[in-house]
């Protein structure tokens, strides 16, 4: 397996652990042969190390409701917008957390930055000059949430 693809596969497998210890949702990672658009709700952090990155994790807001409302025990009429950006920037910062903790003698390694969140319909993020990019998409029939990992 390529350096890269090992790289797609920490970061996923992450994403992964967390929403199963944090929601006891379990979800199945299903890598993507293309780029993928993003969610309704983006959560981003930018990965900063001797190979510089972004990380990003989307999903619809529906997904989101559904995660939140097992993560924090509220029923899903009741979550407020609040609660969905603190649910995707938690997702995004436990994510980074996990991965730099397995990438720490590597390459990779990165200091974690603020996560933040993006909203919107046909949301479109354009970077220049990134060289390598792995997405993927975990989900269980019911919800799904989308990765991507871009480094320079």
């Amino acid at each position: 397996m390529e350096a890269f693809e090992k790289l797609g596969t920490i970061y996923q497998s992450a994403l992964k652990e967390v929403i199963s210890t944090t929601s006891s949702i379990d979800l199945q990672i299903k890598p993507q042969e293309s780029d993928y658009g993003f969610g309704e709700i983006v959560g981003v952090m930018y990965l900063n190390g001797e190979k510089s990155g972004m990380l990003f994790v989307s999903a619809t807001e529906n997904d989101v409701r559904i995660l939140c409302s097992h993560i924090i025990g509220v029923p899903i009429s009741d979550i407020t917008s609040d609660e969905l950006d603190d649910t995707m920037c938690e997702l995004v910062n436990m994510t980074a957390g996990s991965a730099k903790l397995r990438l720490s003698d590597t390459e990779f390694m990165f200091s974690l930055s603020q996560p933040f969140v993006i909203k919107g319909k046909d949301v479109s993020i354009v970077t220049k000059k990134i060289a390598q990019v792995v997405s993927g998409t975990l989900s269980n029939g019911n919800i799904s949430v989308k990765i991507k990992v871009m480094y320079q």
